[in-house]
């Protein structure tokens, strides 16, 4: 199967990009250095492509109760110009997708207008899950195809002090999720293009996958089809900031509100700290007294620290905040590389 395109690919092409194909979609691998990259993204402006994920325009009068019964979170706290972490789950609490849903400015009185965020490699089993749920309510939506600009770094901004706003063809997006202040834009090819070649000129660096999993990963933010995907549950993600306890049903309640109440997941999801040299060990083991109970998904070495780090699921033994592991390679007969257990904060967006 033929990798698809995005529309911004020409574009990091021409100033000398590598290209890695992940999910189904050619993405930006690196332009330059990718320690200049992250330096841009930590001191100035990088660019990158947002192309890794998809974007659905939802809007009528009934979007928020319409969401409200097949989302995690409460879509009744959703205020204009805001946005909200949440996911879809399905009847036994596995995920279908994860969400960043912003509320745009309504431009007519009476409708509501969203903006779905989520993997890309999941959108048409999306729109495929609000067509099965939909039947009279007052709903429509359509995917974006247009072109995602991303500007990471303290150089970046927004037109407005708001998560999200309307520029003429322009949507701007304020995101939480790429592990440095980050604005997107959202725009036909050609206008992203030209944003481009203006901030370039301004002393942008363009960069790619690289320094965005470090950013990513560094930020403790798992990401999905690397680090989780539709066989697990979300509470064995720790991906609690996307639920609301309170809000009532929704598909897979209840097997959240179950672990919720009387006990963590089988496995979890946890952040790593490595000892020892600059030796990539993502799909490693994780060992526990000498018996496997987990795997490395996510490794980086991260300049912040100036340590390797990473993201893995581990058995709930294992899942203990100071717990050393042991990571390696099933074929390895070394004692392996220590592996530090660090878990997040459980933090649901009711608290």
């Amino acid at each position: 199967m033929t990798a698809t395109i995005s529309p911004l690919s020409p574009w990091f092409a021409a100033r000398g990009a590598s290209f890695h194909e992940q999910d189904g979609l050619s993405q930006v691998l690196r332009v330059s250095d990718a320690g200049q990259e992250y330096q841009a993204a930590k001191e100035g402006l990088l660019l990158a492509d947002g192309a890794d994920r998809a974007a659905l325009h939802l809007q009528g009068k009934d979007v928020l109760e319409f969401l409200q019964r097949l989302t995690s979170n409460d879509t009744r706290k959703l205020e204009v110009s805001g946005y909200q972490w949440s996911a879809m789950l399905d009847g036994k609490g596995h995920w279908i997708a994860d969400f960043l849903i912003y509320r745009l400015p309504d431009p007519t009185e009476g409708s509501v207008h969203l903006l779905l965020d989520m993997p890309q490699a999941v959108a048409t089993d999306v729109m495929q899950r609000l067509e099965m749920s939909h039947f009279t309510e007052d709903v429509q939506w359509e995917p974006f195809a247009g072109a995602r600009l991303l500007l990471l770094g303290p150089k970046a901004s927004g037109p407005t002090e708001e998560d999200c706003a309307m520029q003429g063809d322009h949507l701007w997006l304020r995101r939480p999720d790429r592990g440095a202040i980050c604005w997107e834009c959202l725009c036909p090819p050609e206008q992203a293009a030209q944003l481009a070649d203006q901030l370039l000129t301004a002393g942008a660096v363009p960069g790619g996958l690289v320094a965005l999993d470090i950013l990513r990963v560094e930020s403790w933010r798992p990401r999905f089809g690397t680090d989780y995907d539709t066989s697990g549950i979300l509470p064995a993600a720790n991906e609690w900031q996307r639920v609301s306890l309170h809000k009532g049903c929704y598909v897979g309640q209840e097997v959240v509100a179950r672990i919720n109440t009387y006990g963590e997941a089988p496995r979890q999801l946890v952040r790593l700290l490595f000892d020892g040299p600059p030796q990539p060990l993502t799909g490693a083991e994780l060992r526990l007294d000498d018996r496997a109970i987990g795997h490395v998904s996510s490794w980086v070495w991260s300049p912040m620290r100036d340590q390797a780090i990473g993201i893995g699921t581990v058995r709930r033994k294992g899942a203990i905040e100071g717990q050393e592991l042991f990571a390696q390679f099933a074929e390895d007969q070394g004692p392996g590389v220590s592996a530090v257990v660090q878990l997040p904060e459980k933090k649901t967006d009711d608290s």
